[in-house]
């Protein structure tokens, strides 16, 4: 089979979940199906040359355009030219028989070709206040219900994803295969005390903490969670709260942004420090309003933190109810402090790690990648 990629949604140099999701999936499929070939397409005016160094591999062919992105996207999506299946064609002679886009951008294919969308979460769509002017106007642009009703067939990362597409967008059920992300098996793993150190000194981590680690933007819920945060430290003063990620730090006013020595805003936490941070955390606490799935729930899983998450949207899926974590009323600053206070009991703690080692064995990129290729054959 081939199958060409859109490697348009690494362009942004970010390490959002749809990054970590593309990249982990990408070497997954080209590990675990090598007797396919693999044709990834990008448009940047750079070289990209660590991105495509990254991909270099045998069996993996890379068609790499430099049109200016204003002008192409207009022409893709409002006159739906050049059909990117051709393009490719073109370019190396071989015609693809899926277009795979990890995540929605405006990717025109011939009626030739099968197109396969993966739909991470519709969060656009419900919530346009938590964006950004520009983001909301990409979205405005780009029409992602055309992009996703284009499709041959379309993979949502989980059970309320699909749901939420064919109630949001009357999209067919039977044309959506849920696919749930994964998470690597060396994730985590042992962690000496000499390498804890040197990353609390890196990130300026105290010596106990809650965490918070993700992209920081509206839906995550950081309001709330400060001021719950401000409610159970009245009576617990000695553990801190770190939250961790990049993003934007307007989305805090003057009266709520934090000036308390405890509460620390420890920047972008790279990859390859993830997991200490993880493990050396009290509990990880992931308060969002909406998600499709919620990869940082896997990484505290795999890490045995025990987590506070909402009872909202996909999160109750991912931890399989309240087995694998405290959910709480993300609205109620009250449920969220005291949940902070309750996972603090050994008992409780014990029990929750129990249920999560259990929970994780369902989630793993190789099983994601396995499904995926699946879902190509049946398209």
């Amino acid at each position: 089979m081939i199958i060409a990629i859109d490697l348009r949604p690494l362009m942004g140099g970010n390490t959002s979940g749809v990054e970590i999701y593309t990249r982990c999936l990408l070497h997954h499929l080209f590990s675990n199906a090598p007797e396919n070939t693999y044709i990834l397409y990008l448009n940047a005016r750079k070289k990209e040359a660590s991105l495509l160094k990254e991909f270099q591999k045998k069996g993996v062919k890379i068609v790499h355009t430099r049109y200016p992105n204003k002008i192409f996207n207009f022409l893709l999506v409002f006159l739906r030219w050049p059909k990117l299946d051709q393009l490719i064609q073109r370019k190396t002679g071989v015609k693809p028989d899926i277009f795979f886009t990890p995540d929605l951008r405006p990717s025109p294919v011939s009626k030739k070709t099968k197109k396969v969308a993966v739909v991470h979460d519709l969060a656009f769509h419900h919530f346009p206040h938590f964006f950004s002017w520009r983001t909301k106007l990409w979205y405005a642009l780009i029409k992602p219900k055309k992009e996703i009703c284009e499709s041959s067939s379309i993979i949502a990362v989980s059970e309320f994803t699909k749901k939420d597409l064919s109630e949001t967008y009357g999209i067919d059920p039977f044309k959506i295969t849920v696919v749930y992300e994964g998470i690597d098996q060396e994730f985590g793993g042992d962690i000496t005390q000499k390498q804890k150190a040197k990353i609390s000194e890196k990130y300026g981590l105290p010596k106990e903490y809650f965490l918070f680690l993700s992209t920081l933007e509206p839906r995550k819920n950081i309001r709330r969670l400060i001021s719950a945060y401000k409610k159970f430290k009245k009576k617990n003063p000695g553990i801190s709260l770190v939250i961790g990620g990049k993003g934007n730090h307007r989305i805090f006013s003057k009266t709520t942004l934090p000036q308390e020595n405890d509460i620390i805003f420890s920047g972008f936490i790279e990859e390859k420090d993830k997991a200490a941070v993880y493990a050396m955390a009290k509990a990880f606490i992931y308060p969002s309003i909406f998600e499709g799935f919620g990869l940082p729930l896997l990484e505290a899983m795999k890490c045995k933190t025990p987590i506070i998450a909402s009872n909202v949207s996909s999160i109750p899926e991912v931890t399989n109810g309240t087995n694998a974590a405290i959910l709480v009323d993300p609205d109620s600053t009250e449920e969220i402090a005291e949940a902070m206070e309750k996972i603090l009991n050994p008992q409780i703690r014990k029990a929750l790690r129990s249920q999560m080692a259990e929970q994780i064995k369902k989630f793993s990129w190789d099983k994601c990648a396995a499904e995926t290729l699946i879902t190509f054959f049946l398209s």
